[in-house]
């Protein structure tokens, strides 16, 4: 008998480092099984001076895969860095708005733009980011 179900995408990480600016996309389920791939790519790469999480494609995320962006935000604000997540409209966004953290996280629906990578990037100061478009929430 044939499963009516799709098949799940698999579970990817991979990142892309220009200068000071860290991209990491991710795809497929973040949970308690993949999150540790995501922990050890964004400490590989939490020297950036912009470390840009893209879950667009992230199907599903659990508390563990919430965990380890705050811990993700927490890390970079102690380094001086700056954490950006491109969460798009779907799971992961509601996600965001049930846990009430996109006051806490900078959230936004676009990659930021290569203008405000290069200001974050070459900024010596406090890193006074450009004001994230975000996304407004569901009534």
């Amino acid at each position: 008998m044939a499963s009516l179900q799709e098949p799940y995408p698999p579970f990817d990480v991979t990142a892309q480092r220009d200068d000071g600016v860290a991209t990491v996309v991710v795809s497929g389920e973040l949970d308690l099984a993949t999150v540790p791939r995501l922990s050890a790519t964004v400490a590989e790469h939490g020297d950036a001076r912009l470390l840009v999480l893209d879950l667009k494609a992230v199907t599903f995320i659990d508390s563990t895969g919430v965990r380890v962006l705050i811990e993700a935000d927490r890390s970079c604000a102690g380094s001086g860095s700056r954490l950006v997540v491109l969460a798009g409209d779907g799971p992961v966004r509601r996600v965001l708005d049930l846990c009430e953290l996109d006051g806490r996280l900078a959230v936004v629906t676009d990659h930021p733009s290569p203008a405000a990578q290069r200001v974050a990037v070459t900024d010596t100061g406090p890193m006074t980011p450009p004001p994230p478009k975000l996304i407004p929430r569901a009534g």
